[in-house]
């Protein structure tokens, strides 16, 4: 059996400890929740909740061969580490706990000394599927006997989502502009994971409205590089390296318009830390801040106008579609629809409601009942086979796929079992939430 960082997640996965598990600095360690295997870059689980010393903590557990690998693969100064709350080893070859980004001490377990027996006698073969959240599926049979009740359990998760979302952008609403909330939601989306934060921050460094202004006086060729200009600039990518200048897939004339437009401010750029490493090239926040630019120098009417236009135009979604994947640096159609999932229904829905507007209200409520499903990613699938087991379950709209990702982050991550609407479902005490009000029975609402 070979001793490796796999094998060592699988052991904590399984919990094939034995005896009273105790830190390198003598307190003891009871795993109330082992958290959930991640399966990609960051801390191997998420979300643990742990006994450590008599004292409760919530984060992530790390696990390597040796105690110095913590500092061999950098996470001392990488912040996706900071939520370590215990630091899992097979050997401790450094005599004292590691220090997070922000200074603070990570307990050390040495897993070696705790195992329930010989590591050759370790059933590997009883380890749960590769991102399984607990430690028994939930409702199997029902996948099975019983799929359209889950996904109406689904959707109705989904909608709870949508109405936290819509109080989120009611709260912005309430102290800036619209189409300033518009904008800084579009830019958060398209951060994606790791460089949401510095999106947020050129959105708010580089104004909608000062920037709409600038390009209100150009011509139509003008507007894209401009705008480009200063976001890139503020961002501080300017001026861009030859790698740079691939991912965009810009020709070079374009990029000296871009750098001119730059130059022609008065340029300040942010002291913004992006995280570069292991981004894709299409999420690389240089092609996202383009795409930004290009829907902004696109909407000749604003991009408030342009949105709520074709939110409440015959074909919304295909309106919506062509209006985000069009420009000089499109956005790729999965992302395109998660923008309308996540941005462009929450943030009308709020503005309907802020505005009063009754038939606005009623359209997108009538885009997200008729939104298909996503391509999802890890999380939904993983919290698919928690609730489904071996048995898949294909999800019909964006409405079950935003529920199944309610129920992780509601239910899920934070072990509320027994609040959980498929336990009500599978012990038979499931109550169906009432209808949206001014909806109609079983659609989607504007709330």
């Amino acid at each position: 059996m070979q001793l490796d960082e796999l094998l060592l997640a699988e052991i904590w996965q399984a919990q094939w400890l034995s005896g009273v598990l105790t830190t390198t600095e003598n307190r003891t360690v009871t795993a109330i929740y082992r958290g959930i295997w991640t399966h990609r870059r960051g801390p191997d689980f998420a979300g643990a909740l742990l006994d450590i010393g008599g004292k409760l903590h919530q984060g992530d557990i790390e696990l390597h061969l040796h105690a110095s690998d913590w500092y061999t693969h950098g996470h001392q100064d990488d912040p996706a580490y900071e939520t370590v709350v215990l630091h899992v080893v097979w050997e401790d070859d450094l005599g004292e706990p590691v220090r997070r980004r922000d200074g603070q001490r990570v307990p050390t377990l040495v897993l070696r000394d705790s195992l329930a027996g010989p590591l050759e006698h370790f059933p590997r073969q009883q380890v749960r599927p590769l991102g399984a959240l607990g430690f028994a599926y939930c409702a199997p049979h029902l996948a099975v006997g019983a799929p359209d009740q889950l996904h109406r359990l689904f959707e109705e998760a989904g909608d709870r989502r949508l109405r936290e979302k819509v109080a989120r952008v009611q709260a912005r609403l309430a102290g800036e502009p619209p189409a300033q909330t518009l904008y800084w939601m579009l830019a958060d989306a398209l951060g994606y994971h790791r460089n949401r934060e510095g999106m947020r921050l050129v959105a708010e460094a580089v104004p909608l409205a000062e920037l709409e202004a600038r390009l209100l006086r150009l011509s139509p060729e003008d507007r894209f590089p401009t705008a480009a200009g200063l976001l890139l600039g503020t961002a501080g990518f300017l001026p861009v390296s030859d790698h740079e200048r691939h991912l965009s897939g810009l020709r070079s004339d374009d990029w000296c318009r871009i750098e001119r437009a730059w130059q022609a401010t008065s340029p300040v750029a942010l002291r913004s830390t992006w995280r570069l490493d292991g981004v894709r090239p299409a999420n690389h926040p240089l092609r996202r801040l383009l795409s930004l630019a290009g829907l902004v120098a696109a909407s000749a009417e604003g991009i408030l106008g342009t949105c709520l236009t074709r939110v409440q135009s015959e074909r919304a979604r295909g309106h919506l579609l062509e209006w985000l994947t069009g420009g000089p640096v499109p956005l790729g159609r999965d992302r395109a629809h998660e923008i309308i999932v996540n941005v462009v229904v929450p943030f009308t829905l709020a503005y309907a409601e802020w505005t009063e507007d009754v038939a606005l209200a009623e359209r997108a409520a009538q885009l997200w009942a008729e939104l298909p499903a996503g391509r999802g990613n890890a999380l939904v699938a993983a919290t698919l086979e928690q609730i489904c087991g071996t048995s898949p379950l294909r999800l019909r709209s964006a409405r079950a796929e935003q529920g199944v990702l309610h129920l992780h982050w509601w239910g899920c991550r934070q072990r509320r079992c027994y609040e959980c609407p498929i336990a009500q479902l599978v012990t038979g005490t499931a109550a169906s939430e009432p209808a949206l009000p001014g909806t109609p029975e079983g659609r989607a609402g504007p709330s």
